[in-house]
């Protein structure tokens, strides 16, 4: 069950993170989509663990959920990404540290995340049993 749920969460967010690669910026770096493909990956995991199973079963499987959380993360993430990418009018020191301490922030953020959502997973298969 662990493994096919898994499995589902991989393959929905290849997808996701191959549509939001290919649709979004031109100059994505391989960096930041290996990051949206761990979040998309993790969260659908995690979603598709707590949410009632709904929809058709595929193997066994109840994947709508998986898929809706996905989706719903990949539209918010590519709204984010937009207002980010908004070119600066503004280019000084100033900026650019406060663009290193963004960054840094971020950086911890992504961490703090993947540890809740990896407790989430594993909490979600406990309290299945």
């Amino acid at each position: 069950m662990i493994f096919g749920d898994f499995l589902i969460a991989l393959v929905i967010a290849m997808f996701f993170t191959i549509v939001l690669a290919v649709s979004g910026q031109k100059h994505r770096s391989w960096k930041r989509i290996i990051t949206i493909f761990l979040i998309i990956l993790l969260t659908s995991w995690a979603g598709g663990v707590w949410i009632n199973p709904v929809g058709p079963a595929f193997l066994g499987i109840y994947w709508i959920s998986f898929f809706i959380v996905a989706l719903i993360l990949a539209l918010i993430m590519e709204t984010v990404s937009t207002l980010h990418a908004m070119p600066s009018k503004i280019d000084n020191k100033e900026t650019r540290k406060k663009e290193e301490t963004l960054e840094i922030l971020l950086s911890v953020s992504f961490l703090i995340l993947l540890i809740v959502v990896i407790i989430v997973i594993i909490t979600g298969y406990f309290h299945r049993v």
